[in-house]
């Protein structure tokens, strides 16, 4: 079964290495391996060098074109930061303007509920002498008529 992430050409096994191994050898000799070896050493240096100046340079460019959107990001978050302060310090603004309407409605409310304790009061008052006056006029005319 093939795997879709696997390079195929870089697919060695324990026994391909072997052969490999073998095949330089015998077509290089043993007096020649170490300097191969010194070789591709060095090739895989210089290999190794050269992918690293690219992914240093790819960074560098990535960075050049990332920059104009994290400055934009930045902006829009700033942005987003203040308008929502704003918008907080409006409802807060506007519960402390209800907060003192529900206060002065309720001082006029109890300047009702005193007026009306007075008025209540006051009617009392004329109620009771309203009382006295009957019962005057009462015993009066039990005096006339005994």
């Amino acid at each position: 079964m093939i795997k879709p992430n696997t390079l195929l050409f870089l697919d060695f096994g324990g026994g391909e290495i072997i052969i490999i191994l073998l095949v330089i050898l015998i077509v290089l000799g043993p007096d020649k391996i170490p300097e191969f070896a010194r070789k591709a050493g060095d090739i895989m240096r210089f290999v190794k060098k050269a992918t690293d100046d690219i992914k240093t340079e790819i960074t560098k460019e990535t960075d050049a074109v990332q920059q104009p959107f994290k400055s934009a990001y930045d902006n829009v978050s700033a942005f987003s930061r203040n308008a929502h302060e704003a918008m907080k310090a409006t409802l807060d603004e506007i519960e402390l303007e209800d907060s003192e309407e529900k206060i002065n409605k309720k001082k006029t409310d109890k300047v009702s509920l005193d007026d009306i304790d007075k008025e209540i009061k006051n009617e009392k008052k004329k109620a009771i002498k309203d009382i006295k006056g009957e019962i005057k006029v009462e015993e009066q005319d039990e005096d006339l008529n005994p």
